[in-house]
């Protein structure tokens, strides 16, 4: 019989594929992850060679301000995890990786704890069109339970080939580099300043809809900054109806 977490994934596994908007496989993998006690994630789209840039992100919860710090601070360049990515497509956990690290590294994870970040756990997914999605998940358990470790990469690895099929499926859009109403919306209200909460309080958005518009925007832009995105929008004259 499985037990409450097991339930949870195999519901997401069956459901998933048969959702229409990328904003419900997001909440469904978020409540299936949150099972096995991890309470944030973050989907990216990577190639090999770009490993010590930062990508484009396909899906993103709680991770926005460890990243801010990761890339802010350089970490990606002592950062063991790196290396195991480099080294192997095989799924690994931050414990896995640790005993690989200097000083530098040590003091990454010990920040990465200050952020409740005290494990974690790294899927590679691939796509029929080359492209490669990169799960990073993330617990304040000090350890990823071995357990659970096979239960985890199928979910991730469901949730990023659907995510890149969103993905994909909006890049084959004949209108590529043209941004929606609703798109502009968001980024008219961004370039003020405004967070995804104060725009969704404005739009009658959820945050996490506004946050789901601009970074579709962000990929329709061909950008990867938020901020880019917007002065893109601004150059190409998609912005000056909004105001």
């Amino acid at each position: 019989m499985l037990n409450t977490a097991e339930q949870e994934a195999w519901d997401f596994l069956s459901k998933a594929p048969h959702y229409v908007e990328p904003e419900q496989v997001e909440a469904h993998f978020g409540r299936a992850l949150a099972a096995f006690g991890y309470d944030r994630f973050c989907a990216t789209l990577i190639n090999a060679e770009q490993l010590g840039r930062e990508p484009p992100t396909l899906s993103r919860r709680d991770f926005d301000d460890w990243d801010a710090r990761y890339w802010g601070a350089r970490h990606v360049v002592h950062d063991p995890c790196i290396k195991l990515l480099q080294k192997s497509n095989r799924p690994f956990a931050w414990s896995d990786a640790k005993p690989l690290g200097d000083n530098r590294a040590r003091a990454m994870w010990g920040e990465a704890a200050e952020f409740g970040m005290n494990d974690g756990y790294v899927v590679r997914v691939f796509g029929p069109a080359g492209h490669e999605v990169l799960i990073r998940m993330a617990t304040a358990a000090l350890q990823t339970d071995p357990t659970a470790r096979a239960v985890i990469e199928s979910l991730a690895t469901v949730f990023g080939t659907i995510m890149l099929k969103h993905w994909e499926l909006q890049d084959d859009n004949p209108d590529y580099g043209v941004i929606s109403e609703r798109q502009a919306q968001c980024l008219f209200w961004a370039s003020r300043g405004k967070t995804d909460w104060e725009i969704g309080a404005i739009l009658t958005l959820s945050p996490r809809t506004v946050h789901h518009h601009i970074e579709a925007a962000k990929k329709r832009l061909g950008v990867v900054k938020r901020q880019e995105a917007v002065m893109k929008a601004g150059e190409l004259g998609l912005l000056a109806k909004m105001g």
